[in-house]
């Protein structure tokens, strides 16, 4: 007999990052950080790092193996969500890609890339309107600026194409 599972299933989709998966898993489930921590037997400072790639603290294989139980998600799944070791610190979207499948992608944040890949459009770093930088991840509940309310699916028309662009974007790598 399998028991039924506790939790809320959040869909992972391909290509997403692991703050922002966890971000939503744990809002639909109204789930703290302690209470992950807790259920995983880890420091809840690791699960709020985890949200967070610049504290880069990864899980372990065998956290990614206990998250996966309590997420439903398989770990090697989880496994490829965990941010590039080269990663661009400040927070970037592809307002095309987000209109698709409003999740933020891990590949957002490899240091060196200022392209989509899908897309031949510079990733947006800030609202284009107010110039607010992006929040990490985690923390985005209204797939929308935090300052002046534009969805992040709106954003699309304010993306430079890669040729339009007079430089590249510098900085954040690490």
């Amino acid at each position: 007999m399998h028991a039924e599972s506790w939790v809320y299933p959040v869909n992972a989709h391909s290509g997403e990052s692991l703050g922002h998966f966890l971000g939503r898993f744990r809002r639909a489930n109204e789930l703290s950080h302690k209470a992950i921590a807790d259920h995983l037997g880890v420091q809840v400072a690791w699960v709020q790092a985890w949200e967070t790639p610049s504290r880069r603290r990864n899980p372990t294989e065998l956290q990614c193996i206990a998250l996966s139980k309590l997420v439903e998600v398989d770990a090697k799944q989880l496994a490829k969500m965990v941010p590039p070791p080269r990663l661009h610190l400040q927070t970037r979207l592809c307002a095309v890609c987000y209109a698709e499948t409003p999740v933020h992608r891990t590949a957002w944040q490899r240091a060196g890339k200022s392209v989509c890949d899908r897309h031949p459009l510079r990733l947006l770093s800030a609202c284009p309107v107010c110039k607010t930088d992006f929040r990490t991840p985690a923390l985005w509940d209204d797939e929308r600026c935090e300052q002046c309310g534009l969805a992040f699916s709106q954003m699309h028309s304010y993306q430079l194409s890669s040729e339009q662009s007079p430089e590249p974007e510098l900085g954040g790598g690490q």
